[in-house]
């Protein structure tokens, strides 16, 4: 190294010795002969990309991004711009919030609107979404059990409905059904009306599904464990996926934290998850959802969970780039 050197009697005096080898790479030291250096399902960012490049891969197989058209259903339903609403109508959250999470899962999104409240704007939206491509079709409302939710009837009249309903809360009208799309087979996801259960829904079913068809090698929600950091209470119907913040607690100290947790389900100086909710879990209180960076799997009890319980966490959102 020339900083371990310096200029003397018109020669060069080194002032640290050098062992034999010393910063020299050894060819194969970096990628051996043979050596895979991207396996199928790695996720290619900067560092594959350099990767790919010290190898002279200028092109390589990847899989294409899927395809997704948004819409909502209902004729309460108006676009988010409308300065004033009328009695009983509502502004689109839905559509917004979809085509944000599918284009953050790595989609190419198209929203196409409202579809109303009749069997035939319903099939003419789908039938629509199939012609211009859609590999997944992402849609909000209409799933429930009142005269005017069609999309199950439109959906089982199109192709194969292989759920439209699912134990948990929130999300329970949650349906999937798959619709031939000539050279392709379209998945559609009736996601429930409430703004919070299409979020949830989303988590849980939309973007694994969209991560698979995009190729990736993982698609579930990474699972921790954390500590509550304040009670919840338990449904004794229906297990919940609880919207809650995390804060990583650092190894050290006696078990006590900034949530007071005195005595807790981790051995003292261990570091740990601590989880608190982000307040009320009303389906239509979109705020629950904001800032989330887990779902809590809360089971289907009676009771309480209480303080500084154990619980299973799902990371959503940005919980890796935040905590």
């Amino acid at each position: 190294m020339i900083e371990n050197t310096e200029k003397a009697d018109g020669g060069v005096r080194v002032t640290q010795a050098a062992a034999p080898g010393l910063d020299v790479r050894a060819v194969g030291s970096g990628v051996a002969g043979g050596e895979p250096v991207l396996g199928a399902g790695a996720r290619v960012g900067p560092a594959e990309i350099g990767v790919l490049a010290t190898v002279g891969a200028v092109a390589a197989p990847c899989h294409r991004r899927p395809r997704v058209v948004v819409l909502s259903t209902g004729d309460e339903v108006v676009d988010p711009a409308a300065e004033a609403l009328r009695r009983g109508q509502v502004r689109d959250s839905n559509r917004s919030m979809l085509a944000a999470l599918c284009r953050e899962a790595g989609a190419e999104v198209e929203e196409v609107g409202v579809a109303g409240d009749t069997a035939g704007e319903v099939r003419a939206a789908f039938e629509g979404a199939v012609a211009r491509g859609a590999d997944v079709v992402v849609t909000s409302g209409g799933v429930s059990m009142g005269d005017r939710d069609l999309v199950k009837p439109v959906l089982e009249a199109m192709g194969t409905i292989h759920f439209g309903k699912v134990c948990m809360k929130p999300g329970k009208p949650l349906t999937y059904c798959v619709v031939p799309g000539g050279d392709r087979s379209v998945h559609v996801f009736g996601l429930p009306g409430n703004p919070v259960s299409s979020f949830v829904t989303f988590h849980l079913a939309v973007r694994p599904c969209l991560l698979k068809l995009a190729g990736h090698g993982r698609v579930t929600p990474r699972r921790v464990q954390a500590v509550l950091g304040c009670d919840v209470k338990m449904d004794p119907a229906r297990p919940e996926y609880h919207r809650a913040h995390l804060t990583w607690v650092a190894p050290g100290g006696e078990g006590e934290d900034a949530h007071g947790l005195r005595e807790c389900a981790v051995p003292a100086g261990a570091g740990h998850f601590v989880a608190v909710s982000t307040g009320s879990q009303v389906s239509s209180r979109l705020g629950s959802a904001v800032s989330a960076l887990a779902l809590l799997e809360i089971p289907r009890a009676e009771g309480t969970l209480r303080k500084g319980s154990p619980v299973s966490a799902l990371l959503i959102g940005d919980a890796r780039l935040q905590l």
